[in-house]
């Protein structure tokens, strides 16, 4: 039996990311609103992104 070689995916150029990648975003875009980096505080940053590494 051969062995066939193993496929490398690239993800930086998939058009579309996983399931749990694409919830986070959304978590993240609902947080932000539509808003510029610039206008978050730093207090409010730090909460958005510590919230990505909590379990639901």
């Amino acid at each position: 039996m051969r062995r066939t070689k193993a496929k490398v995916i690239n993800l930086n150029k998939l058009r579309t990311g996983c399931s749990p990648c694409m919830n986070q975003a959304k978590k993240m875009e609902k947080k932000i609103s539509k808003r510029n980096i610039s206008e978050i505080n730093s207090k409010e940053f730090k909460i958005i992104v510590s919230s990505l590494f909590k379990k639901d």
